[in-house]
């Protein structure tokens, strides 16, 4: 492109010719009086003369081929300099091109096509310029923004902290994500994030202004749904709760029935036996007192069981700290009776004297101690084995408290495995699939452990995970 050419293009370029002592030969261009130091005219000055050393020395480097273009501020104007060497003298032609107006319609471009509203404020607040999204935002034309500030576009609840904001852009640099509600110029009210940055140089203030009105929206509405989603699934959960209390308790009647039979045919035979006795008149004081004695053993025996089943059916409120030795050896009391009767061994293994005291819900964690002990007893009675065997060990590894409950039922088909936990899924006849879900839940939720089980040897063992008290 000729020396023509570029100022016909462009009205606002400068050209320098130099020579190859970058001695100016030759200036063209209307804007020449804006590169003017002096009186003195830019021909025969060398541009180290003209320009700063700073200037210069960028200059120097596109002149060497360092660099091929540059960008330079002379005079409070942005140009775009260019270098183009000649054939004949070693110089060659400058251009300087004037994008001091060219940048500011690009910016003015770039402002209005924004996503979001940027406007620039004086040091109180008052609007100097806003974008077209800013405006079609507030309803506002530009004109009415000259009087406005963004304290007195803040709902009333908003406008002292608007202020605050102001001052603290201004005092820190700049604050980021400010929420608050702005007022449009028809009254609506929009939920606002705003950035503030302050430019100290020009003493002013970019803001940055975002509607979350819809955001915020869409947030409330996922809150409803996930608390409506909550309270179905506590409700479900309360449901299967309630089933697996009535899971056990029938469970618990079946034991009650086997606890008691013993002591009540043994009351019927000390009272046929106290028939005899009276009828052959042998009935003398330290006999009554014998069998005193005897019919209370077994009332006290049928009282505990009482006591045993009632406390195990009832609801623990809040945590409290309890031994779960205790615990284990009172869900297995309550069994113990149609263990024995199917002559199934079951045995109790202590690793270490580590604390074995945790923080949870007692009652709870025998339902689970009942639940896995009951299922071990079923599995063993249907494989019909003869020696059916159960261990509990008892022990801690870092900081945790570990209970395997292990059993010799022949174990869990292995596509059952990842499925035993899954509320309703059973593989017992009659069996209601929940014990075992509650299970879980008790453990991993209420008392934040872990419950887990494997096939291992010739049976099942299950592994309860429990945080020692005093450790997280």
């Amino acid at each position: 492109m000729s020396s023509t050419d570029i100022l016909s293009s462009f009205p606002q370029a400068i050209i320098l010719a130099i020579d190859a002592g970058l001695t100016v030969q030759e200036a063209y261009g209307e804007q020449l009086s804006s590169l003017q130091i002096s009186s003195k005219p830019l021909t025969e000055r060398s541009i180290s003369d003209i320009f700063t050393p700073g200037v210069y020395t960028k200059i120097r480097s596109l002149i060497d081929e360092e660099i091929t273009s540059l960008t330079i501020t002379f005079k409070e104007k942005e140009l775009d300099v260019y270098y183009k060497s000649s054939d004949d003298n070693g110089g060659g032609h400058l251009y300087f091109i004037d994008v001091t107006h060219h940048n500011k319609e690009e910016l003015q471009a770039v402002f209005d096509m924004a996503a979001n509203g940027i406007s620039i404020l004086d040091h109180d607040g008052m609007f100097l310029y806003a974008n077209q999204f800013f405006q079609d935002l507030m309803g506002y034309t530009m004109e009415e923004l000259y009087t406005e500030s963004c304290i007195s576009l803040s709902s009333a609840e908003y406008a002292a902290a608007s202020e605050t904001a102001v001052e603290k852009a201004i005092k820190y640099g700049s604050i980021q994500n400010f929420r608050k509600v702005c007022v449009t110029k028809s009254g609506e009210h929009l939920n606002a994030s705003m950035s503030l940055s302050y430019l100290k140089s020009r003493d002013e203030i970019v803001m940055i202004t975002s509607d979350i009105t819809q955001d915020i929206m869409y947030q409330e509405e996922l809150k409803r749904q996930v608390e409506m989603e909550i309270a179905k699934r506590t409700e479900q959960n309360e449901v299967m709760c309630h089933q697996s209390r009535l899971a056990a308790m029938g469970e618990m009647i079946d034991s009650i029935a086997h606890q008691w039979r013993q002591p009540l045919n043994a009351l019927g035979l000390i009272v046929q036996g106290l028939r005899h006795i009276s009828r052959d008149e042998q009935l003398d004081k330290e006999s009554l007192v014998e069998i005193e004695n005897e019919i209370m053993q077994k009332i006290n025996y049928m009282s505990q069981t009482i006591d045993d089943f009632s406390g195990f059916f009832r609801i623990s409120k809040t945590k409290e700290t309890f031994d779960v030795l205790h615990s284990i050896e009172g869900a297995l009391r309550l069994i113990d009776v149609q263990l024995r009767s199917n002559d199934i061994e079951i045995k109790i293994v202590l690793e270490d004297a580590l604390s074995r005291e945790v923080v949870g819900f007692p009652n709870e964690f025998k339902q689970v101690v009942m639940n896995i002990v009951h299922n071990a007893m079923t599995a063993i009675v249907k494989t019909s084995q003869g020696g059916g065997k159960i261990m509990i060990t008892v022990g801690t590894h870092r900081n945790r408290l570990r209970i395997f409950i292990a059993d010799n039922g022949g174990g869990i088909k292995e596509e059952n495995l990842d499925k035993i936990f899954d509320p309703y899924f059973t593989t017992r006849e009659n069996g209601s699939g929940i014990g075992l879900y509650m299970s879980k839940v008790i453990i991993e939720h209420h008392m934040q452990g872990r419950l887990r089980v494997q096939n291992r040897d010739d049976g099942t063992r299950f592994c309860i995970g429990l945080h020692c008290k005093g450790h997280k």
